[in-house]
């Protein structure tokens, strides 16, 4: 192989890895800390991760510590490439938190206590609006309530 072709595959190499989507890392439960409230990560029903534009990502022990902690301002809106949460059917599984189903209700112990879950779909959402009374939420309506 002569000297440009060795080039020329290390550019196509970088280039392609260069333009890939930032990805959110897996939480390691019972190791990581919640950026917000320095609380061990420990119940893989409800951990959530918030990707910057430059890759970097930020953990959290819940959906609700991850809204609250942008509110408080720490990181400019712009900068955020998306926003994860843990699917409570699919423990460990991180899902785009925008798209999520959530559902609210006091049979759900969250670890910040706003008693939220979140699903990847309305079927598995509405199968546990069945055993957990309460209400389906949407993400906005989810910030609101962190909000308020």
């Amino acid at each position: 192989m002569n000297y440009l072709s060795l080039i020329s595959i290390i550019l196509a190499v970088l280039l392609a890895t260069s333009c890939s989507k930032p990805e959110p890392r897996v939480i390691v439960y019972g190791k990581d800390q919640c950026t917000s409230c320095r609380m061990g990560i420990t119940d893989q029903k409800f951990g959530a991760e918030l990707l910057m534009n430059t890759g970097k990502s930020h953990v959290f022990d819940s959906p609700e510590c991850m809204i609250e902690w942008v509110k408080g301002g720490t990181v400019v809106e712009s900068g955020i490439h998306s926003y994860w949460v843990t699917d409570f059917v699919n423990p460990g599984t991180l899902i785009e938190a925008k798209s999520a189903w959530y559902l609210e209700s006091d049979m759900i112990h969250s670890p910040m206590g706003l008693n939220v879950a979140a699903f990847h779909d309305s079927v598995n959402c509405d199968a546990a609006h069945h055993s957990f009374v309460g209400t389906v939420r949407t993400f906005d309506e989810v910030t609101h309530l962190v909000n308020d």
